[in-house]
């Protein structure tokens, strides 16, 4: 019989770390699970740490690449290894707690239109100091309106119903490398419901080896062109330069002053087509961007240019009838 969930590892130079992370899933009080790690061509001692490992505990199956292929490769080879209903991520480097595929498995098994679900996370440094505790969006309509300008999720503490992959054909893609996680969190999301569970269910170790810091620049692209798309089937003409522009303003990088008429009025549109195909309630995402946005636009701005002053009422009164709206 068939295992409900299958936990899958990519591992490529992690000896530091391996141990720590594969013990934290083996030690879940959730027990119905295989563990899939595959190794893509490590040049320390992580292969060796997890083949042990997988001695000792039978649901442990090791895949080794032999040669680096890349973490695109090695993720699908994982899938294509698994059999579970469920399909739980976890990093080499981080550390699940002991509760988090119990609470992650009953949320989907008792809540059949959902699809995936994510959770907090606390941030750690690579001696396990605590650095934060950054707040998700939590309900399905503030996640995917955050899902349209970043990837809302923390990956290594996402699970998923493996059917939606394999009735859609949807697998990680080589062509957003690095950025893939947010890809198909992102297709996964068209076909039902995703939540993030408020309690932190994740160690998070940052570090300087992290993929997102060592391929910073390949995130961001493949991460431009995944909101560029989003926005263009929306209806939306935009170009990589306004797309990182925005993503500017939603992360809080900073503002560009000389496009900041265009880019706010750009995301208001973007909350109002969003709020006619997905009106479900209360969005505290929405909420929260617009008067973001109101502040964004300068008070110098309000006072002096008619079309600021007319962009700011149109989001005022949108803000106060969005607050008034009840909750999810």
């Amino acid at each position: 019989m068939n295992p409900k969930i299958s936990v899958i590892t990519t591992v490529y130079n992690c000896e530091d770390y391996i141990a720590q992370s594969v013990k934290s899933i083996l030690n879940q009080t959730f027990r119905d699970f295989e563990y899939i790690i595959v190794n893509d061509g490590s040049k320390d001692n992580t292969l060796a740490i997890v083949s042990k490992l997988a001695e000792e505990d039978d649901r442990i199956r090791v895949f080794d690449n032999g040669v680096n292929l890349g973490r695109v490769v090695s993720l699908n080879k994982a899938l294509d290894n698994s059999t579970g209903e469920y399909i739980a991520l976890q990093d080499a480097d981080d550390i699940s707690f002991p509760q988090r595929l119990e609470k992650q498995f009953k949320f989907l098994d008792e809540n059949s239109d959902y699809v995936l679900a994510g959770a907090n996370i606390i941030v750690i440094d690579e001696f396990e100091n605590f650095i934060s505790r950054p707040n998700r969006p939590i309900e399905n309509s503030d996640a995917k309106f955050s899902l349209l300008f970043r990837c809302t999720f923390a990956n290594p503490s996402i699970i998923f119903r493996k059917k939606v992959l394999t009735e859609n054909n949807i697998r990680y893609e080589d062509n957003f490398n690095h950025a893939e996680d947010y890809r198909i969190i992102t297709h996964i999301s068209k076909f039902g419901k995703v939540y993030n569970i408020e309690q932190p269910l994740i160690k998070y170790r940052k570090h300087g080896s992290n993929n997102s810091t060592v391929n910073q620049d390949i995130v961001k692209s493949g991460t431009v062109q995944i909101v560029k798309e989003n926005l263009t089937k929306m209806g939306f003409k935009v170009n990589e330069e306004q797309v990182i522009r925005i993503r500017d303003l939603i992360s809080s990088r900073g503002i560009n002053s000389e496009y900041i008429y265009e880019d706010i009025s750009l995301i208001f549109k973007t909350i109002k087509l969003f709020r006619e195909k997905n009106n479900t309630g209360k969005n505290n995402e929405i909420l929260l961007t617009i008067r973001r946005m109101m502040k964004w636009l300068g008070k110098k701005n309000i006072l002096t240019k008619p079309e600021f002053l007319k962009l700011y009422i149109s989001l005022k009164i949108y803000y106060i009838k969005e607050s008034l709206m009840s909750g999810n």
